[in-house]
């Protein structure tokens, strides 16, 4: 049991969700009718943290990318996580749509547990002009933008040459990560209580082609080597261009991702099963 006092809500809708809305303002009406404060917001109008600081609960109406969307504004200010699924996956949303009042009651009676995600925090460095800091729940990509020439990236780790990544790029991604790009990029899947950073090459050419696993403490820096043109992107968010020379610097945040959980505790590996499954199954109707 945990106990803690839910009063000012962050409702989250994603405008492109249908129902997304009406549900936000169905739940905001029944927070108010038990004396708590729910604040109605659209996930566009989300661009500031300031405006979480204040809430004790951030609830979601969307998919898990808009739970990533979230998550970079409510973990720096410690605000825990609680998503309604009304995406395809929900590997990160906890409650379905149709049981919402039921779930949340059991909320307000303290019958959840926390998970913390291990995130991370880039930073561009451009002739010598400091960029960022962009959080991440998933991953950080270094690669070339559109159909052109490989990109070399140097790595180093703690400020030791490791090696040349030649390719499409370089994901760093959480264990959180594991289970999205970096999967499809052939990555190991790590379970989400792990704190581990994981750097996995994208369509590797004459380098390095296996996944490496980094302690939570390892600190990576990127240097960009291209004659075509290449982009930071942040949990699949902003092409942020990246020129011959710039730096990209990545290292476990100083925060973490809190989740409110009703399951219990082994329902990652359930989940990951299904998706496995629906995979093979995407592909066989191919």
């Amino acid at each position: 049991m945990s106990e803690r006092r839910f009063q000012r809500i962050g409702l989250v809708f994603h405008p492109q969700r249908p129902h997304a809305r009406g549900l936000a303002e169905a739940v905001a009406e029944v927070l108010r009718e038990t004396g708590r404060e729910p604040v109605l917001i659209s996930s566009e109008e989300l661009r500031d943290g300031a405006l979480v600081s204040g809430w004790d609960l951030a609830l979601t109406f969307g998919g898990d990318g808009l739970l990533l969307h979230v998550a970079r504004y409510a973990a720096p200010a410690g605000v825990p996580l609680l998503g309604i699924n009304l995406g395809r996956v929900g590997f990160l949303t906890e409650i379905e749509p149709e049981e919402w009042a039921e779930q949340l009651q059991k909320v307000w009676e303290g019958r959840y547990w926390i998970e913390r995600r291990l995130m991370l925090t880039a930073y561009q460095i451009h002739e010598g002009q400091r960029r960022g800091p962009y959080p991440a729940l998933n991953d950080v990509v270094v690669g070339r933008m559109g159909l052109g020439r490989v990109v070399r990236i140097r790595a180093e780790i703690d400020g030791r040459y490791f090696t040349t990544y030649i390719g499409d790029g370089l994901i760093v991604a959480t264990p959180t990560g594991s289970t999205a790009y970096a999967l499809a990029a052939g990555g190991p899947i790590l379970p989400p209580e792990l704190k581990n950073i994981v750097l996995v090459p994208i369509a590797p050419h004459l380098s390095l082609d296996r996944a490496v696993v980094l302690d939570e403490g390892a600190r990576v820096s990127l240097t960009v080597h291209t004659e075509g043109k290449a982009a930071l992107t942040v949990d699949g968010m902003g092409d942020y261009p990246l020129e011959e020379g710039d730096r990209v610097e990545i290292a476990a945040a100083p925060f973490s991702a809190c989740f409110l959980r009703l399951r219990d505790r082994s329902y990652f590996y359930r989940l990951l099963a299904a998706r496995l499954r629906r995979m093979v199954a995407d592909e066989d109707a191919r």
